[in-house]
C-alpha cells in the first residue's frame, strides 16, 4: 500500500502597488454592480422593503460596498506579502467577517426592519462578499501567472 501526499503550495507573488490598485478598482466595480442589481430587483419585487433604512438608498449601498471591497484588497495585499498561504487565510478571514456582517441586519433595531428586508440586506452582503473575494483572488492569481 502506498501513501499519497498532496501538498498545497501557493506561489508567493509580490505585486506592485498599481497592480493592487487595478485589482481593487475592478473588485469594487464588480461588487457594487452585483449589489445594485440585487437591490434594484428586490425593490422591484418587494417595494415595501424600501422602508428599511439599509435598502432605501443606492448611494449608501455603493458606499457600503466600495469601502469593504477596497479594504479587502488592502488586507489581501498585506497577507500576500507577509503571510504563507495568503489565499487560504484570506478565504477563512473573509468567511468569518461575512458571517459577522449578517448580525447587524437582523439584530439592530432599525426603523422599517422586517425579516424580508433583513434577509435581502444579508443576501446583498453575501453577493458582495463572494464577488469581492473571487475577484481579488482571481486578479492575484492572474497576475501571478
Amino acid at each position: 500500500m502506498t501513501a499519497r501526499i498532496v501538498e498545497n503550495r501557493e506561489t508567493k507573488v509580490n505585486l506592485k502597488r498599481n497592480e493592487w490598485l487595478k485589482i481593487g478598482l475592478k473588485t469594487a466595480l464588480f461588487s457594487i454592480l452585483s449589489v445594485l442589481v440585487i437591490q434594484a430587483i428586490a425593490l422591484a419585487i418587494w417595494p415595501e422593503i424600501a422602508l428599511f433604512k439599509p435598502l432605501d438608498s443606492y448611494p449608501r449601498s455603493v458606499l457600503f460596498t466600495l469601502v469593504p471591497a477596497i479594504g479587502a484588497t488592502g488586507v489581501f495585499a498585506w497577507m500576500a506579502k507577509h503571510q504563507s498561504q495568503p489565499v487560504k487565510k484570506f478565504i477563512i478571514l473573509s468567511g468569518i467577517l461575512l458571517l459577522l456582517s449578517f448580525i447587524p441586519d437582523y439584530a439592530l433595531p432599525l426603523e422599517g426592519k422586517t425579516l424580508l428586508g433583513s434577509s435581502v440586506a444579508a443576501f446583498m452582503h453575501l453577493a458582495a462578499g463572494i464577488v469581492t473575494v473571487t475577484t481579488i483572488i482571481t486578479g492575484y492569481r492572474n497576475r501571478a501567472a
